[in-house]
């Protein structure tokens, strides 16, 4: 696994997880992508991870997770939409204040499986899994708000896509 010090590539749809960690007051996050040769670790905390791709489509991580709290009413927690249309959603695990938060890229997750009180085994839709420090319950929670999050905003989307046909750039109206 390749380690990146100072430059780390940008998140894509190709992600599953960025999962960060701690060690003596330095940060670290481990890149797992969907085929395992493109895995990285880095010295950036998944903060910055995030924060620089989501810089990257144009937002910060900070006006993602407010846009999502105003929209979905999740306080604690709130998942992201980092892009809607390559169907790039990702939760957290815990708070996303932690600069070693883990974040799970949503349309990869297949299933859930309980192994102890606080650990919890993902599977990826693509046979990939992720053993995590966290309780089945929390976990199922944020798939869940995650997955209420995605249709509350394409309903926005919706709306907002029924008003284009009055903006004359507009190509994305139906007929």
């Amino acid at each position: 696994m390749e380690m990146l010090m100072e430059k780390v590539r940008e998140i894509s749809p190709k992600t599953l997880a960025i999962v960060g960690k701690e060690e003596d007051g330095q940060y670290f996050t481990r890149v797992i992508e969907y085929e395992e040769a493109d895995d990285y670790e880095t010295t950036w905390s998944t903060q910055k991870v995030l924060d620089y791709t989501c810089r990257e489509f144009g937002i910060s991580l900070r006006g993602l997770i407010e846009g999502s709290r105003m929209l979905s009413k999740i306080t604690h927690k709130p998942p992201i939409a980092i892009d809607r249309i390559s169907g790039m959603y990702f939760f957290p695990i815990e708070s996303p204040q932690r600069k070693a938060c883990t974040w799970i890229a949503h349309s990869h997750v297949l299933e859930l499986e309980k192994i102890d009180h606080d650990l919890t085994r993902i599977v990826f839709k693509n046979g990939r899994d992720l053993i995590l420090d966290i309780s089945y319950a929390t976990m199922i929670n944020q798939l869940y708000r995650t997955a209420q999050y995605r249709y509350l905003l394409s309903n926005k989307m919706e709306q907002i896509l029924e008003s284009a046909q009055f903006v004359a750039e507009a190509k994305w109206h139906k007929h």
